[in-house]
């Protein structure tokens, strides 16, 4: 299911009615203005499920939203929202708790208890839906979560918001029967950063740190000097834990490194075509070009200059 919402083609006076009428009937909130609202109203909301999993994204101007007990009565979600928070932050009221969000916070609450919002400015955030069927097993013995925020920038939180945000950017890629999988792990990463002991799901955090690192390595791939011992600093871990991710896998970092490496050069080969193949392999981080062109030929089946000749040939036909 994909659904988009956009208030751009209403005309002014109904904006704010046919939001609310929208997301009533697609998430059974209710939606009201703010008293000191200002100025023509505009939002867009995007909505897809795949397995499992719902993931919304809100990107708005200002307003109360509310799910109380008719609300709830209409449709109940049996799940937890998690809430991932990019604007300034926002006041919410759930069966009876309060909180403030601010910036890179996760708020993961009951999607079944009474519920009110208000943003400081504007909304600007992610949810997701995780069925109760595959959370509470792995919350900690206390019981689930009402409301509860995580901070999002350090252990166990900040693994589980890269794992998020992992899982947002290749949601296209994950086929649908993946996806229960990717939601078992998220939920025992929610219930580590919920109180649950992390020995007690080891693949969990094992899983949450691979995406960690390869999120790391992406982000410096055109550094010529990113290495285990960078990495492993920037991850707070020992350089042989860094190395003990990859091995399940059945690779090693620096074969993940060059691969990546050798996919960007692929890609830049064949969108510059007349960029020089040396530009490009340095641009990407190697340092050897007699070594780039070995390690493009065993990955490849090819050199680049036969790649781009191929690309072109292709064209022709």
């Amino acid at each position: 299911m994909r659904v988009s919402i956009s208030t751009e083609d209403v005309p002014e006076r109904n904006r704010f009615d046919a939001w609310n009428g929208a997301i009533h009937d697609t998430l059974a909130i209710t939606v009201q203005p703010l008293p000191d609202a200002e100025g023509p109203f505009r939002a867009r909301f995007s909505a897809r499920t795949s397995g499992p999993l719902l993931n919304c994204s809100f990107d708005a101007d200002g307003f109360h939203a509310i799910r109380q007990n008719s609300e709830i009565a209409r449709r109940r979600w049996n799940g937890y929202w998690v809430y991932r928070e990019a604007s300034a932050g926002a006041w919410f009221r759930i069966g009876g708790q309060e909180l403030i969000s601010s910036p890179g916070d996760l708020v993961i609450a009951d999607t079944d208890a009474p519920f009110e919002s208000r943003p400081t400015g504007r909304y600007n955030h992610e949810l997701w839906l995780l069925p109760k069927a595959l959370v509470d097993p792995h919350l900690p013995a206390l019981g689930r979560p009402l409301l509860t925020r995580l901070s999002g920038r350090d252990g166990v939180d900040a693994l589980a918001a890269t794992y998020l945000e992992t899982l947002t950017t290749n949601w296209d890629n994950i086929p649908e029967p993946a996806m229960g999988p990717v939601v078992d792990t998220l939920s025992r990463l929610i219930g580590i950063a919920c109180g649950i002991a992390a020995g007690a799901q080891p693949d969990a955090v094992r899983i949450g740190r691979l995406v960690e690192a390869k999120r790391h390595i992406d982000r410096h791939l055109a550094d010529p000097g990113l290495s285990p011992a960078t990495t492993a600093a920037a991850l707070g871990i020992a350089v042989r834990s860094l190395h003990l991710l990859f091995e399940p896998a059945g690779t090693s970092f620096a074969r993940h490194v060059s691969r990546r490496r050798l996919e960007e050069c692929r890609t830049a080969l064949l969108a510059h075509p007349t960029r020089p193949v040396t530009d490009i392999a340095f641009a990407w981080g190697f340092n050897s070009l007699s070594g780039f062109y070995r390690a493009f030929q065993a990955a490849f089946g090819m050199s680049p200059g036969e790649l781009r000749a191929a690309s072109r040939e292709a064209r022709l036909f």
